[in-house]
Order: C-alpha cells, then structure tokens, then sequence
C-alpha cells in the first residue's frame, strides 16, 4: 500500500460553490425588492439577474477545469496557488455579501451620486468581483491537481523492481 497517497481534496469544489452561491446575493436581492410591491418584476431586469448568476457560474467553472488541466508554469511569485485562490474567492465572496446587504438595506433604486445603487453594484462585479473570482477558480484548480517531479514521472529500471530487472539482463 502506497503510504504518500493523499486522501482526495474536495475543497476545490467548496470554493467554486461559495462563489456561485454568494453571486445570487447582489444579483437577486433587487429582483426580491421589486417582488414586494404590487408590480411584478420586469423581464429585463430577471434575465439580467439570472444572466449574471449564470454566467459567473460558468465562467467559474470552466476557468477551474482550466486551470486543472493546464500545463503551463504558473510565476514564481505563486508559489501555493491553492492556498491564494482560496484567499481570493473569500474576499470576492465578502464583497459579493457586502454589495448584497448594501442592496437589501437601501434598495437598489437609491442614488450614490449621479448613479443608481444597482448600477454600481453591477458594475463593480463586472469588473472587480467576477474577474477575481475566474483568477482564484484558475489558482484553485491549478492547485488541486499532485504534479509528479521529473525524477518521478519516469520510473527507472532498478525502481521498478526486481521483476524488470531481471528481464533485461
């Protein structure tokens, strides 16, 4: 029995479930806004909520895979990718949180200046909290996947046992 096996890490997929669950946050709580009044809730604006929550999932994702299966080497400034991706879908998390509790007490339709609350909380996750969370879903996937040395990916004779060695003598 190999004693260096690891137990399989599922923390990889934590992560991509923490940041696609607290994407809904920003997203939905204008669409439960618009719900508690007479008035039903404008297509627009839910195929523009659901949108987002469906395209950060997906860009999550498919960046994680990516990164798993990516062969390229990563900086040497990086040098835990997963301990860092970890780190960075907590913070866009906290933010994608505190952007929903912003929206849930004073409304998506109060101003900050000469925008809309929504907007910019739209906005800052175009720009700001979905590309972090596409960096750290790389990071994590890149992470997650035991990279064999050289010396151990390609097993010598005397390594491989008694058995090969003795049928090629």
């Amino acid at each position: 029995m190999d004693t260096n096996a690891r137990p399989p890490q599922r923390t990889g997929w934590v992560i991509l479930v923490l940041m696609a669950a607290t994407n809904f946050l920003p997203w939905m709580e204008p669409l439960i806004g618009e719900t508690l009044s007479a008035d039903l809730v404008a297509p627009a604006s839910l195929r523009t909520s659901i949108g987002a929550c469906l395209l950060g999932a997906a860009l999550v994702a498919i960046t994680w895979l990516a990164g798993r299966y990516a062969n390229s080497p990563l900086p040497r400034a990086v040098t835990r990718p997963r301990l860092l991706g970890f780190r960075i879908a907590l913070v866009s998390a906290a933010v994608n949180i505190l952007a929903g509790c912003a929206l849930a007490s004073r409304g998506a339709e109060s101003v900050i200046g000469p925008l809309r609350l929504g907007l910019v909380v739209g906005v800052l996750w175009f720009i700001a909290i979905l590309p972090a969370q596409v960096v750290s879903a790389y990071l994590t996937g890149r992470g997650s996947v035991r990279r064999l040395a050289p010396a151990e990916a390609i097993p010598t004779l005397e390594a491989a046992g008694p058995r090969y060695a003795s049928q090629t003598s």
